[in-house]
């Protein structure tokens, strides 16, 4: 069965879509990069109609697949406000940076399954967090991660194999962080780390260790 592209989109309380404009543009590329079809301006339209369809007040999660012959599914969910006091650890297993499938947000995401499975269990922690075999800095299954070292913001480039975030472009394009490759010694002498995705925005963890 092919893998079906996602993107998991922000609706807010006030049933607007702030990064839509980013989701249509990854989606797109991701579409054209590995051969999918694309809907175009129905693909927005789709998604604005159901965010303005939705029922129940506060923000919500819509999750938008996409197979192979461009046909679509979308699905929403009220999404719960996200505690105080977030902590992210380390995976055991390491990511191959070369693995092309890391830069699309795809339904294909084996290297995630075990962390997939343990987070609901431990709710107090956001995420795992993802070296690659070099030793750099990579992602968490659900997020990009930042560290502050010296004052300034970084993230890590793409090549050392991560998903180049909606939330993350938005960060970049607003020079409030930089592309930097980053080690497990930078992870541990950072003097902030923060994770961001396209629900969450951008938010500080402390790390605990395993």
């Amino acid at each position: 069965m092919q893998p079906e592209l996602i993107e998991t989109i922000l609706v807010d309380a006030e049933r607007r879509v702030p990064l839509l404009a980013r989701h249509l543009k990854r989606l797109e590329a991701s579409c054209k990069a590995l051969g999918y079809g694309w809907g175009g301006r129905a693909v927005e339209a789709d998604i604005m109609i159901t965010a303005l369809g939705v029922s129940t007040p506060g923000p919500h999660r819509l999750r938008l697949l996409v197979a192979r012959d461009g046909s679509r599914n979308i699905q929403t969910a009220p999404l719960p406000p996200l505690h105080p006091g977030q902590e992210a650890m380390l995976a055991p297993e390491a990511l191959r940076s070369s693995e092309p499938l890391l830069r699309y947000k795809t339904t294909y995401r084996p290297w995630y399954t075990k962390t997939i499975e343990w987070l609901p269990s431990h709710p107090h922690i956001f995420d795992l967090l993802y070296l690659n075999e070099r030793g750099e800095l990579c992602e968490g299954s659900r997020s990009n991660i930042y560290l502050r070292l010296d004052g300034d913001w970084y993230t890590p480039p793409v090549d050392s194999g991560c998903l180049p975030g909606v939330q993350r472009a938005e960060l970049l394009d607003t020079e409030q962080v930089e592309e930097r490759v980053l080690t497990l010694a930078d992870l541990h002498a950072a003097e902030e780390i923060r994770l961001s995705n396209a629900l969450r925005g951008w938010f500080p963890v402390v790390l605990r260790d395993a």
